[in-house]
């Protein structure tokens, strides 16, 4: 018992060790779902036209102060924690944020998109 109350004290002590993390999706006309770090679609289209890509912060741990997106993101509010702009098929769109927490503190997170139309 005795042990299990000393692991527990030095996680409750350490904090949360999960940092935040940068997700993507591609809006496509077919299943899209959410991947960390970089995200892919395929879709059947035969053509060269735009989609949707979003890329979204997930895990924050502590208030943030504001969000500098870069990159691909580049434009995005400050005080929004996703981000959608329009990417063309068949390269690789890198969105990056820099978090400024309200400690003084900050993270860099970056996701990459892309996708492809069968063209």
């Amino acid at each position: 018992m005795k042990k299990i109350l000393t692991a527990l004290g030095l996680l409750m002590a350490s904090g949360s060790t999960m940092a935040a993390q940068m997700e993507c999706m591609v809006d496509t006309a077919n299943y899209d779902q959410w991947s960390t770090g970089e995200c892919s679609s395929f879709e059947y289209t035969l053509d060269r036209k735009p989609n949707n890509a979003i890329w979204r912060i997930v895990g924050i741990q502590k208030p943030v102060s504001s969000v500098i997106w870069s990159e691909r993101t580049t434009g995005c509010s400050t005080s929004a924690t996703s981000c959608t702009k329009a990417i063309p098929p068949y390269s690789y769109h890198v969105g990056k944020a820099t978090v400024l927490y309200t400690d003084g503190t900050y993270e860099i997170l970056q996701a990459t998109a892309q996708f492809e139309t069968g063209f």
